[in-house]
């Protein structure tokens, strides 16, 4: 048990342990109360009932350094809200409320999630604490459907109910990832059994694990990790969106300067956030950054470098998921403009938070815990851009609070779609994929790079978002495999001098279609022209057929689809136009014209586009 003697804890009143005496003008920074904390237990088995319940889960230094207790394991809510650090992170993520567990399981499951915390799993580590509420939150299924039962204690629990409750979560549809965290909190159960006479005392499948009996194993263990479950915004619909959030900023100072002029409301007035909502969308398509990430964005976060030749703009933020921290990320010269408005936007808010910030500062009497935890968040918040009205007073918005605002603005820009913040990633990738492959442009500026490979982008920054970049690499994975599917289609017609054996490996017979797509497209190196796809991996024409169209036709490493019948129908009627002109230019003019004509009318019919030579406008044939 701990040695320091601690009182019993109420969250509405202040408590104080070993008070230092400081005097409040000499302030400190709140942090945890980092002794008491080392102080406690690993392990809740074998405390009586009163240490037990007196064990400190969470505690901070208040500012003149004495230590205030804010939960302990007594406490129906425990309140983990001084262990993170997420910008956006909403109150409803940090506590544990054990009203979710029936109480003849409740003790139980909290002396195993307790030992969790503290010690990890062999070979995995300590949770974090967001991991905790999930795994309570399993937990919580478990212990409802064994009450259901009639079972008084965990440790009556026998493998026939462990099979219908893997039965009952299976037949109700979730995915396999959802059921591994369910079952995976029977394991936690069972592993951390000596902490409670009451757990689980049956391993729930000996010889087997949650991974396996969810079916996320072999080829399905495959097939899941490579399935995208985030929607791809429609090209038509990301266009529309972007257009819509240009438009706004291009009235934004305006807008800002009525509000500065008092003729309308700085925090209160309809559409106020109207503008940093198309901050927040821009810079999501423009960088990548997950909405955790967005919310961190500070003032003066933007910057600027000359490297090797190159101008990179780069944007810092706090990358949360993997715990990487400050990272920078890669973003077009119109992200510095978008920068400066959302700054001035937020100005009234930042201003208005430094000013409760100062209130509360001048307080003479100790803070309560609820006044701790908002004084620790303001001060986290008061200069970060992305913020917003809630009940507990402005903060940086939370991924749900995204949510309602990515939905309110799809609607406002009268598109038809869902939009939600981590479709704006991969978006992201998928644009930036689509650019280097050739096969799209969207912004130049933002992906003028494109003359450096990849390993020399993510190494020209070493702060810079690893995850992002294997998110790209999925994202091109993915959209290799899907064109070499279109391919393969047994009716697809192709044209090119690649296209015979692409044709001929249709007649044959793969074990597993899909891992032959997936690795042809890691091994392909695949491009495209604009009016083809060029396969050449060392030697080719060496860029010639961008200008030259028709050589594309005869080469062995082009491979022209129907997503390119436009561009050849387009070539076809432009070498008809030549004809006359080139009359006048001598017979080499006349026979090049001739020349590229026929091979656009080869490439057509190839493709399955009747071409008359008369009328001069390819039309699809009928299939």
């Amino acid at each position: 048990m701990a040695k320091t003697k601690i009182t019993q804890t109420q969250l509405a009143e202040p408590v104080k342990i070993a008070g230092t005496g400081q005097e409040r003008g000499a302030k400190t920074r709140l942090s945890k109360a980092y002794e008491l904390l080392a102080d406690q237990p690993a392990s809740l088995a074998g405390l009586s009932v009163e240490e037990r319940s007196n064990v400190v889960v969470s505690a901070v230094l208040d500012e003149a350094g004495n230590t205030v207790v804010i939960s302990r394991v007594g406490d129906p809510v425990w309140e983990m809200w001084p262990y993170f650090s997420r910008a956006n992170a909403p109150n409803s993520v940090k506590r544990l409320n054990w009203s979710t567990i029936p109480e003849a399981f409740r003790e139980a499951c909290q002396n195993v999630l307790y030992h969790y915390w503290k010690v990890g799993r062999p070979g995995v580590g300590q949770p974090a604490e967001s991991t905790l509420l999930k795994t309570l939150h399993t937990m919580s299924v478990f212990c409802r459907f064994v009450a259901s039962l009639g079972l008084q204690s965990l440790a009556d629990v026998q493998p026939l109910h462990i099979a219908n409750y893997v039965h009952r979560q299976k037949s109700a549809g979730m995915v396999a990832s959802s059921m591994v965290n369910q079952f995976a909190a029977l394991e936690l159960l069972y592993h951390f059994r000596d902490q409670h006479k009451a757990s689980l005392r049956v391993h729930p499948w000996p010889e087997s694990s949650a991974v396996e009996v969810a079916g996320r194993v072999g080829q399905n263990g495959v097939d899941a990790r490579k399935v995208s479950l985030t929607p791809l915004i429609p090209v038509e619909v990301a266009r529309r969106l972007f257009l819509y959030a240009e438009e706004i900023l291009a009235g934004a100072e305006e807008q800002l300067d009525e509000r500065d002029r008092e003729e309308r409301s700085a925090l209160s007035a309809p559409g106020h956030t109207t503008i940093r909502d198309a901050c927040f969308y821009l810079l999501g398509v423009l960088t990548g950054m997950r909405s955790s990430e967005l919310s961190s964005i500070e003032v003066s976060a933007g910057r600027t470098e000359v490297k090797n030749g190159f101008v990179f703009h780069w944007v810092a933020a706090v990358e949360y998921k993997t715990k990487k921290g400050c990272v920078e990320y890669l973003m077009p010269a119109m992200g510095h403009r978008i920068l400066r408005i959302l700054e001035r936007w937020s100005l009234p808010y930042r201003a208005r938070l430094a000013k409760q910030i100062s209130m509360m500062e001048r307080k003479s009497q100790s803070l309560t815990p609820k006044q701790l935890q908002w004084l620790i968040t303001a001060r986290s918040n008061v200069k970060r851009l992305f913020l917003g009205n809630s009940r507990y007073g402005l903060v940086a918005l939370s991924d749900v609070g995204w949510d309602m605002v990515c939905a309110s603005f799809s609607r406002a820009a009268g598109v038809d779609w869902k939009l939600a913040p981590h479709q704006m990633r991969r978006l992201y990738a998928y644009t930036f994929v689509r650019h280097r492959l050739g096969d799209m442009l969207f912004l130049k500026e933002q992906f003028k790079h494109s003359s450096i490979d990849m390993t020399q982008l993510y190494g020209s920054n070493p702060l810079q978002d690893a995850a992002l970049y294997d998110d790209i690499l999925s994202e091109l994975i993915a959209y290799k495999a899907g064109v070499v599917a279109q391919w393969l289609e047994k009716d697809e017609p192709l044209a090119g001098g690649a296209a015979p054996r692409l044709m001929e490996m249709r007649a044959h017979e793969f074990g597993n279609r899909k891992e032959l797509l997936i690795e042809t497209s890691r091994r392909v190196n695949m491009r495209s022209t604009g009016h083809s796809w060029c396969l050449a991996q060392d030697e080719g024409c060496g860029g010639s057929g961008i200008y030259a169209k028709g050589t594309c036709g005869d080469c062995r490493n082009g491979v022209i689809d129907r997503r390119f019948i436009p561009i050849w129908q387009e070539a076809y009627r432009h070498h008809k136009e030549l004809r006359m002109d080139a009359q006048d230019l001598g017979p080499g003019a006349v026979m090049r014209v001739e020349r590229d004509l026929k091979q656009a009318a080869k490439i057509l019919k190839d493709l399955g586009v009747e071409v008359d030579a008369e009328e001069g406008d390819g039309q699809i044939a009928p299939r």
